[in-house]
């Protein structure tokens, strides 16, 4: 079967989206194999994670987030910027859309190419806490933006070992089973961002360009830190940034969204 799929990126963060609704999709078993055939960045169309449009009987439609591992999670905020652009100017929906995902209800306002979330409740910032992780003692801070994310503060970040302490504080048995995101920090002097970062992916296994939930998570921490007041003004590695607010109880995310390219997946689905 062919599979259309619009790719598109979210402040540097990018995704397949799909229009899954309807009972023509493939079963629901194949979802996470034909995530890892697409997500492949040398034979497939390649990702960070692929986007399901899906039917709710609560919302617009359902989000379901996939990481290129094939590994479904709560939620993705860039993802869910993407998502809300492609059902406005793909599906003809409203700019203003709501809708589920397995983080919650979610809003989302499109304006343009610039799309804002309101993201899911926030779970409390936990630290500065320590962790030894193989020869060094670290500091870190936790908090759960819809998906759990580790924040270390750093002064040099063009040169922190994303990759690499990332990758061991990911899988570190303070975190399991199911692992953590991992955000590095540092306050800008001056410029059109208060705190740049980067981050180490969850699912993806590497550093991305960008991380939405990341973006709130580090916001948070920063404000826990009495730092700065809302908004707080998020440059990602692509660079680019985002804007992340909390009006409420609840943070918003705010950035330009790109359309990158359309196209059509062959995949042996076994539809339903």
């Amino acid at each position: 079967m062919k599979i259309p799929f619009v790719k598109m990126s979210g402040s540097g963060n990018d995704f397949v989206i799909i229009d899954g609704r309807g009972d023509s999709f493939i079963a629901e078993d194949r979802k996470p194999e034909l995530v890892k055939i697409v997500s492949h960045r040398k034979t497939g169309v390649g990702c960070d994670g692929v986007l399901l449009v899906e039917d709710s009987e609560s919302g617009d439609f359902m989000m379901r987030y996939f990481n290129a591992d094939g590994g479904e999670v709560e939620f993705c905020g860039n993802g869910a910027r993407c998502i809300a652009y492609f059902a406005h100017h793909r599906l003809g929906l409203s700019s203003g859309v709501i809708f589920d995902s397995r983080a919650g209800m979610i809003s989302a306002e499109v304006r343009g190419d610039d799309v804002e979330v309101l993201m899911p409740p926030a779970g409390e910032v936990r630290g500065p806490k320590s962790l030894e992780v193989g020869p060094r003692r670290m500091e870190y801070y936790f908090v759960n933006t819809g998906v759990p994310h580790v924040v270390v503060l750093c002064e040099d970040i063009a040169n922190a070992p994303v990759v690499q302490l990332g990758r061991m504080i990911r899988n570190h048995p303070a975190f399991q089973p199911d692992g953590t995101n991992v955000d590095f920090l540092v306050e800008c002097d001056g410029g059109n961002a208060d705190i740049e970062i980067r981050t180490y992916e969850r699912g993806v296994e590497d550093e991305t360009l960008a991380c939405g939930t990341g973006a709130v998570a580090c916001a948070l921490v920063m404000q826990h830190r009495e730092r700065f007041d809302w908004p707080i003004r998020v440059q990602v590695a692509l660079p680019d940034v985002l804007t992340v607010s909390k009006p409420g109880r609840r943070c918003t995310l705010a950035g330009r969204v790109r359309e990158i390219f359309t196209g059509e997946f062959e995949f042996d689905g076994g539809a339903n």
